[in-house]
């Protein structure tokens, strides 16, 4: 299956270059970023060999869309998206923080209650839960980075009493993830899902709070189809993922859960169709209009276009 694994582009201008799990991203004049969102996929922080096609697309559609959604009310360091698989945005000063809002027992959320955990960042579950029921209201559960990379729990306690955020900043982020979240969930309802949990990453320009990554997609947000949702709970069936968890799931049944030193198994081709198949059902759900795959035999050409006659306008 064609894919885009990765791209090594010089553009005009450019200043700095890393590789993410999933995005290639290019520092423009010390002042822009120019994302790249490959079909690359992560699962328990490990780049995985195999590829999702169209699943670059799929996220930058949904992003470009959720921040023209809510660009009136959420500030976004977003400035365009010049190309199917692009988006260029101001560069940001980062807080080391990622914002978590849940309202449903799934994933990791649901492991740690199954385990007997009953706080999470400093937040008291109530008791009497099974996996994938809502919780009474959304709850926020911020993590910060280890050096390794893994997400570590911390609660708004922490982050103010360690400086990691300014107070005014942290009330202005914490009301904007929710802000976010639950436009998130009335979004997610006309198409016939349900939103789980989304995961924001803000930073600061010119002193002012901006939202700076990737807005519930399906790799920063979990999905249920809502058909059914209900009846299925009260039989304690599995529930239906639209989203990355799918894969996490395969990897879990093959034994595989990011153990160090263990080597991801490769994902069957079948699981890869069943994957793209769910990322365009998001985005089809979410647009609310049909996913139209771009040529992968152009792609690379195309991009590099695109975004040069971009960076023209800056």
């Amino acid at each position: 299956m064609a894919s885009l694994y990765e791209t090594n582009y010089q553009f005009t201008g450019q200043t700095g270059f890393r590789r993410g799990k999933v995005r290639d991203i290019y520092e423009i004049r010390y002042t822009y970023l120019v994302l790249i969102t490959t079909d690359r996929i992560s699962a328990y922080d490990r780049i995985l060999s195999e590829t999702i096609p169209y699943k670059g697309q799929v996220l930058t559609g949904i992003s470009d869309f959720m921040f023209r959604h809510f660009q009136p009310k959420v500030p976004t360091a977003w400035l365009s998206t010049p190309d199917p698989n692009v988006i260029i945005m101001r560069r940001a000063r980062m807080y080391p923080v990622e914002v978590i809002v849940r309202r449903c027992l799934v994933g990791y959320l649901w492991r740690l209650y199954r385990a007997g955990g009953r706080i999470i960042s400093g937040v008291r579950l109530p008791e009497g839960l099974i996996e994938n029921d809502l919780l009474p209201e959304p709850i926020i559960t911020p993590t910060t980075k280890s050096v390794i990379g893994h997400d570590v729990e911390i609660s708004e306690k922490e982050i103010l009493e360690t400086g990691l955020v300014p107070p005014s900043h942290w009330e202005a982020i914490r009301a904007y993830a929710l802000e976010l979240f639950r436009g998130g969930m009335e979004i997610a309802e006309k198409g016939g899902m349900l939103l789980c949990d989304a995961k924001y990453e803000f930073g600061e320009i010119d002193g002012q709070v901006v939202l700076a990554d990737e807005v519930h997609t399906p790799d920063s947000a979990r999905y249920l189809k809502l058909e059914g949702y209900y009846e299925r709970q009260a039989r304690r069936d599995p529930q239906i993922h639209l989203t990355k968890e799918y894969i996490r799931e395969w990897l879990m049944r093959q034994g595989f859960q990011g153990q160090p030193n263990a080597t991801p198994p490769p994902l069957e081709v079948e699981v890869l169709r069943e994957a793209r198949d769910r990322y365009v059902e998001v985005y089809q759900r979410l647009l609310g209009q049909p996913f139209r795959p771009r040529n992968y035999k152009s792609i690379q050409e195309e991009i590099y276009a695109h975004v040069e006659a971009a960076l023209e306008q800056l």
